[in-house]
């Protein structure tokens, strides 16, 4: 396979909610590393479109990148906590997320580093759902059922179902893992509740 998505951060949870984000869309290799020092085991790779999205410290400036980079067609997306800026220059960091960054808008980043002709995903404000939307999205990221949604927040499983659906709709994001990382980018949960093996 000719393209590959590298995703290193020092966290577990974003990691692999962003590997499920990303998986969701595309049918392509996604290595997760906790340490810029993990692309050393792949400096031999040639002739690859790569994507390396990274935790916002200097990976540019490392020989492993450098090598990467000097075999290989490669696209950086830089991911800042809120108000951070890039460690690395603009415009040498071209693309760069934040926590608000929503699935389809990662996504969508992903593709325009291809080149891809892909259609623009809808985009939405996280304050599109309403409060009982967040109510049931948050119950759905800390792994209950539709039949216990409903008797916490004392409603019906139909409605429970009707509010996943709007949910899916306004995000654009199907599974459990995508929407248990949304849940946290959005601060509906918190890290502490989710075990990461969850969102594999």
């Amino acid at each position: 396979m000719n393209r590959k998505i590298f995703i290193i951060h020092s966290s577990e949870i974003i990691r692999k909610g962003m590997n499920a984000i990303l998986r969701s869309y595309f049918n392509v290799e996604i290595i997760l590393l906790e340490r810029k020092e993990g692309l050393k085991a792949f400096c031999e790779l040639k002739g690859r479109d790569i994507v390396i999205i990274y935790e916002n410290i200097p990976v540019r400036e490392s020989a492993n990148f450098q090598q990467i980079q000097k075999n290989n067609r490669v696209k950086w997306i830089a991911y800042l906590n809120d108000h951070e800026k890039p460690a690395e220059p603009l415009p040498l960091c071209k693309f760069y997320i934040t926590s608000k960054t929503q699935a389809p808008q990662l996504q969508n980043l992903v593709a325009r580093c291809w080149n891809q002709n892909k259609k623009q995903p809808k985009t939405i404000d996280s304050e599109e759902l309403t409060a009982r939307e967040k109510e049931v999205l948050k119950l759905v990221a800390l792994g209950h059922s539709n039949k216990v949604i409903a008797e916490k927040l004392f409603i019906s499983i139909h409605t429970v179902i009707s509010h996943r659906k709007n949910i899916t709709d306004k995000t654009g994001i199907k599974s459990i893992s995508g929407l248990t990382v949304y849940a946290i980018l959005n601060n509906l949960i918190d890290t502490e509740t989710i075990n990461p093996e969850d969102l594999i």
